[in-house]
């Protein structure tokens, strides 16, 4: 792939005078003389630019022809270029004469208070914020949602990186750190800055790739982050809110990290370039290759972001695994061992994909936000090992339990079963129909197949819906209720519509209650609204309104008790926030769950809360979705009277068996206490990611722990000799 590899080297260079652009003469010197030029005629300058260009005026243009001028000290044509830049950059005219790009894009100081440009409005005697109907984004179905940055864009947040690894502040990596006393400072939000969980070398991947050397920045990634097809987009941004940009926007280094991704799977046999690097690795100094084979074998309980990075890095220090899974796991459907040309031919259209049951919370928690088909990489990855297995199907604590594993000759097991049941609301009618958790509904949704055009899943939502909660798992549901919505009221009318031409309305209506019957009815009338919306957007050459109907239904509301600003979501990813607010979902805040209010039928009609003034509102909601949160997913100790508990965790021990507390909520610990019992035999029993009080919050950290955590497995595997296997293989 040398031609290609250069051509990409090409590409990426030949972008270098626009970068240099923006940051020497847009940045520091025509929005600094020009500061506001709202005055400027936009058009007339351009013209004026591209008759002295001799060609249109495009990034590159500007920035070569801005690069003469200054070498000759032309000052009036660079006046000319600066008033122009100025304009282009600060006014809205200027930004929409220049949609997507980054030449005229600088960055903005940053208000914690305000990251999402919300409105406020009146709506059911409630207060609520909103984004302004201009800036709504009306999706329509379950493909994917965010395809993210350009190549280009994607450079440009490279070239903003100061990459400063060579001094050791890469604060993106390592965390930001008060300089007087060593410890990791606070977000406005008191969120430590710890950044990127896996120590992923950042900087240097930045450099790397700005510099033109795509697979050297691979190759950089995957030194910490091989399993980076779960991360980056849409997925992780502990590196970005570290980032040494404080008071400005931060480098965008998720999108970063993933366009580089996109670029090497771009490659012709671009998915074995990845293959490759993730078990022969030259820049990976103390492991470049995987380690000779050490005869144990280690079963993995959970295969979400935290199993299946965990299986990896243990393949790689030379041990056996096997992995099990509560949820069944659909063949893959392809010879793993084929190799792959072309990546794109194993993808496919989210709307339409089968959810395969790999990948733990990456498969039936995160939405369509996220490419999922990256889920099918990781598999790729493991499945091609002759160390891996993998089965579907089996929970541990029933089907296996831990003297079973014993039995099997598994010299270690390691719990990755991440979160368990989710907070219940005990409050009047909490569990009348229309209530449900959020996860509930997420899963039911995605392994289901529910939002599936073809599926006959029963799925019932009906409009308005109420989100309890303030976390992602609020924000993923809120967006998710609404396309759902979309979907499951066309997918009712057409199979209506099919059974009335055969039987006859009469005969189709006749086993219906009264309450089905207003359902119905209420269904058919919003799908056939959303029919004439399509069929005028058609006319008119625009995207369906969909938001817009929505949102008159009732929509989506997120009730939150405390502010938004003080919301998990918000602190500690705003970016998800803002993204939802653009599908038309409101946010409500001080708002605290008294009790449903149900119709004549015991269905949820309304929600009582309680208002931070002390007064109470009922909203409105056939649907209450409740994401208050999770816990550990512990019923092993409750089954098994030799697994210990500690709080709501399990109680962790060092390498001595001895008890010990790990760090809360800290997912960069001196030393990974992820030991949780040991056999007589001296065997032991190890957990991860949700499970694990340092590691639990997001896919990045679970990772993180595995990373962390594998050398301590490593090192109890080691001290003992390896179990013959018993029984068949």
């Amino acid at each position: 792939i040398e031609a290609e590899a250069e051509a990409a080297n090409r590409e990426t260079l030949a972008l270098d005078p626009i970068h240099s652009c923006k940051r020497l003469f847009v940045q520091r010197r025509a929005v600094k003389t020009y500061p506001d030029p709202s005055g400027f005629d936009g058009s007339a300058l351009r013209l004026a630019l591209e008759a002295r260009f001799g060609e249109k005026l495009t990034e590159r243009s500007f920035a070569l022809n801005v690069t003469h001028w200054e070498k000759s000290a032309d000052a009036e044509a660079l006046d000319l270029a600066m008033r122009y830049a100025a304009w282009a950059t600060l006014t809205a005219a200027g930004r929409a004469e220049h949609p997507g790009n980054t030449l005229f894009r600088v960055p903005h100081k940053l208000d914690p208070m305000h990251l999402v440009p919300v409105e406020t409005i009146e709506r059911d005697g409630v207060t609520m914020l909103r984004l302004p109907q201009h800036d709504w984004r009306h999706r329509d179905g379950f493909a994917l949602t965010d395809a993210g940055m350009t190549p280009q864009q994607a450079l440009d947040q490279m070239n903003y990186c100061i990459w400063c690894h060579t001094q050791e502040k890469d604060s993106c990596s390592r965390g930001l750190k008060d300089r007087k006393t060593g410890a990791f400072q606070k977000s406005p939000f008191g969120v430590a800055l710890t950044g990127c969980p896996l120590d992923e070398k950042i900087s240097e991947m930045h450099a790397l790739r700005a510099q033109g050397w795509l697979l050297g920045a691979f190759a950089a990634i995957a030194v910490d982050n091989p399993m980076m097809a779960a991360t980056g987009h849409r997925i992780c941004n502990d590196c970005m809110k570290a980032c040494i940009y404080q008071k400005q926007d931060p480098v965008d280094i998720p999108q970063a990290e993933t366009s580089i991704l996109k670029d090497v799977l771009a490659l012709p046999w671009g998915f074995e370039v990845y293959s490759l690097l993730t078990r022969w690795n030259p820049l990976d100094v103390r492991r470049p290759l995987p380690r000779p084979e050490s005869g144990r074998k280690v079963l993995i309980v959970g295969l979400g972001p935290a199993g299946f990075t965990l299986a990896h890095h243990l393949m790689n220090d030379g041990h056996t695994v096997v992995a099990i899974d509560g949820l069944k796991i659909e063949p893959l459907g392809l010879d793993p061992d084929a190799p792959v040309r072309d990546v794109e031919a194993l993808f496919e259209n989210l709307d339409d994909r089968v959810m395969a049951g790999f990948g733990g919370v990456a498969e039936y928690g995160i939405t369509v936000r996220w490419n999922k088909n990256y889920l099918k990489l990781i598999r790729l990855l493991l499945e091609r090992r002759p160390e891996f297995a993998h089965f579907g199907g089996i929970r541990f604590g029933g089907t296996l339990s831990i003297d079973d594993a014993w039995a099997m000759g598994f010299d270690h097991i390691a719990l990755c079963m991440g979160a368990g049941k989710p907070t219940v609301l005990d409050i009047p009618n909490g569990l009348a129909r229309g209530v449900r958790a959020a996860s509930d509904f997420l899963m039911a949704l995605q392994l289901t197949g529910a939002a599936k055009r073809s599926s006959v899943a029963n799925l019932q939502l009906r409009l308005p819906v109420v989100v309890i909660g303030g976390g992602l798992t609020a924000i993923d549901t809120a967006t998710e209720s609404l396309a759902y919505y979309v979907r499951q009221v066309e997918k009712f009318a057409t199979r209506y519509r099919v059974l009335v031409a055969e039987r006859g309305e009469a005969a189709v209506r006749a086993a219906w209650t009264f309450e089905e019957t207003e359902i119905a009815d209420e269904f058919l009338a919003h799908a056939a609204a959303l029919s004439g919306e399509r069929a005028a957007a058609a006319v008119a050459g625009r995207k369906p309104r969909l938001a817009k109907l929505l949102d008159d239904w009732g929509g989506a509301t997120i009730a939150y008790r405390r502010k938004l600003t003080q919301s998990p979501s918000y602190t500690l990813n705003h970016e998800e926030v803002g993204k939802a607010l653009e599908e038309a979902v409101r946010f409500a805040e001080g708002l605290t769950p008294v009790a449903v209010e149900v119709d004549s039928f015991g269905h949820a009609a309304g929600l009582r809360v309680s208002r931070s003034d002390g007064g109470e509102t009922v909203l409105p909601a056939r649907a209450i979705l409740v994401a208050a949160g999770t816990q550990p997913n512990t019923v092993l100790a409750r089954e098994d009277g030799r697994i210990a508990l500690d709080g709501k965790y399990f109680q962790a021990i060092d390498e001595t068996a001895a008890p010990v507390t790990p760090a809360r909520a800290f997912p960069k610990p001196d030393v990974a206490q992820v030991l949780m019992h040991r056999a007589e035999d001296g065997r032991a029993i190890s957990f991860f990611g949700d499970l694990h009080p340092s590691f639990y919050g997001n896919v990045v950290k679970a990772m993180g722990g595995a990373k962390r955590g594998y050398p301590v497995v490593s090192r109890v595997l080691a001290a003992r000799a390896a179990t013959a296997v018993s029984g068949a293989d």
